[in-house]
């Protein structure tokens, strides 16, 4: 495990680093993004921050509130629906002609819901592109299951169109995905759209597992990235809380008794939003989670410098001259997940490509519907 301390002692040489820093928050309107967005506002010298949302509006105090935090520093909201891929495409185009570089892409965006995929969730007379009530079905106009949207296929087109600029980074571009990473379980291969038999659990592992394998499949093409897929284990952000409140029928009662008895004990042990936002920000800066160009350095590579007992992270597949992926799972703690017998037998049988194919072909398909 990394303690906070360490991480603490971490993020503090920010201040003295690198001025200039660019980042890209998706998701950041609340939870650990927010936590992570705040963090990075006040300990880094003259950062340009995007902040991708739903409503500048309700965002107007969080602007506020960042610009206080470092006068020196820019930040920009852009309103968006992310879980269509159209608008992802938008808010990239928007980035790219603003900026040569985005050092950092922090991605953390989603709700947990009991809803199934039976239809459009769009309400008509909202603004176009909004998610009606959250009790609504849950299948975008793109034919997109929208939770799944958020987890998977959104963030990784992210992540696929900033590659350009993340790529430009001087200091090592990097993609962090807060989902699951650690937690793979075995995939149905032949519905890895999640379309039979759906179920919030089996679109959940799913998801998990199609991010880490396509994070790899990323980290071949472009090794002067850094990727990072964390489980961050149970923070106080409330998504429980939500989630509970969309038991359908019977399951209400069950679920409300959790809500009153079980989850305020769980949020008593739980991580608050400012050290998962601590946490998040070390992941986007620290020198222990290298791209695979640097893997061998016993220092690492990154914007702020190993705190003294910290060694270098191990990435997710290890060659054997001990080259890494620069691919990295990690825990609540920012430690290297366990072993993965899940994934490694889907490196070697095709799986992983074919994982990204299909990945290929929703946006594909959802861009032709646009």
């Amino acid at each position: 495990m990394v303690s906070i301390t360490n991480v603490r002692t971490s993020n503090a040489t920010l201040k003295n680093g690198p001025s200039g820093l660019v980042a890209v928050f998706v998701g950041a309107t609340s939870g650990i993004g927010l936590g992570t967005l705040k963090a990075f506002a006040k300990s880094t010298q003259e950062p340009t921050a995007y902040i991708v949302g739903r409503s500048e509006k309700a965002a107007a105090a969080l602007l506020e509130e960042l610009q206080k935090s470092n006068p020196q520093g820019t930040f920009h909201f852009i309103e968006s629906e992310i879980s269509l891929i159209k608008n992802v495409d938008a808010v990239c185009e928007e980035v790219k002609s603003k900026e040569s570089k985005v050092d950092i892409l922090f991605m953390s965006p989603g709700y947990l819901s009991f809803d199934g995929r039976t239809g459009e969730s769009y309400d008509a007379n909202n603004l176009p592109g909004v998610r009606a009530a959250a009790n609504s079905p849950t299948e975008s106009p793109e034919g997109i299951d929208i939770p799944h949207a958020l987890r998977l296929y959104s963030r990784l087109r992210f992540a696929y169109n900033l590659m350009p600029l993340l790529k430009t980074s001087n200091t090592g571009g990097r993609v962090i995905s807060i989902l699951a990473g650690g937690q793979e379980s075995p995939l149905d291969v032949d519905d890895l759209e999640v379309r039979n038999d759906f179920t919030f659990m089996k679109a959940a592992t799913n998801g998990t597992t199609q991010t880490t394998l396509a994070l790899e499949e990323l980290a071949k093409a472009n090794p002067t990235v850094t990727f990072i897929h964390k489980y961050p284990g149970f923070v106080n952000t409330g998504v429980v809380d939500r989630l509970l409140r969309t038991a359908p029928g019977l399951f209400w009662y069950p679920a409300a008794a959790v809500r009153w008895l079980v989850v305020p004990v769980v949020n008593l042990f739980s991580m608050t939003v400012t050290e998962a936002g601590e946490r998040g920000l070390f992941l986007s800066t620290s020198a222990r989670y290298p791209p695979s160009s640097q893997t061998k350095a016993e220092q690492g590579y990154g914007i702020a410098p190993l705190p003294k007992g910290v060694d270098v992270a191990k990435s997710s597949v290890v060659q054997e001259d001990g080259t890494g992926n620069g691919v990295y799972r990690v825990g609540p703690t920012d430690d290297n997940a366990g072993d993965d017998k899940v994934l490694g037998p889907y490196r070697k049988d095709g799986t992983s490509t074919k994982v990204w194919e299909s990945i290929l072909s929703v946006w594909e398909r959802a861009v032709a519907r646009a």
